[in-house]
């Protein structure tokens, strides 16, 4: 093998790693555990937000269940710019959680809440004071509310490992096929050692 061409393989996997650590960003989701909890009402899941400009993060998506009934979506998105209201007019909502800065309510949620879609309707899940038990959950089943709870519990665990991007893990797997091609090529048949 010539010294020219372990100079040149070096530097391809000098440059592949240069690629990779440039390409590599921080992941932008952040995954949250929820618990929900009061007079009869028990839910449990997951829920991934992002970065927003309104003081609290935009959840992005929510799973889980209530009751047994599972939670078969996050309705709305992020309306921006204040509350809008749910598809059957029902509940409006903002679909912010604010996890180190407190809401103006106090809470985790604010007045708008987080809009849900259940197995036969709408539900919502907000908060009304900084009280422990400060929070609502309603659902809107067949033209008709049901108070679930008006004083549920409602509490987000430390966010989990972040959310990785497709993005950055293909581009990592770019590094490793481009490490293996510069090998392979080195160690071919007919190459100088």
């Amino acid at each position: 093998m010539h010294l020219s061409d372990v100079a040149r393989g070096a530097s391809n996997v000098i440059m592949a790693v240069a690629i990779c650590a440039a390409a590599a960003k921080p992941a932008s989701a952040t995954l949250y555990a929820w618990t929900l909890s009061g007079s009869g009402d028990v839910g449990s899941g997951f829920l991934t937000t992002a970065a927003a400009d309104n003081g609290g993060f935009d959840i992005m998506s929510l799973s889980g269940q209530i009751n047994d009934v599972a939670i078969t979506g996050l309705l709305g998105g992020q309306p921006g710019g204040g509350y809008a209201f749910s598809p059957t007019g029902a509940f409006y909502y903002d679909n912010i959680l604010y996890p180190s800065a407190n809401s103006a309510e106090g809470a985790l949620l604010d007045l708008g809440g987080i809009l849900l879609s259940v197995a036969g309707g709408e539900a919502n899940i907000w908060g009304t004071s900084a009280a422990p038990d400060g929070y609502s959950y309603y659902t809107y089943e067949a033209g008709r509310y049901v108070i679930q709870d008006n004083a549920t519990t409602f509490r987000v665990m430390d966010p989990a490992s972040p959310v990785p991007e497709p993005a950055s893990a293909a581009i990592v797997m770019l590094g490793i096929v481009g490490l293996w091609l510069t090998r392979a090529r080195l160690e071919a048949p007919g190459s100088v050692r």
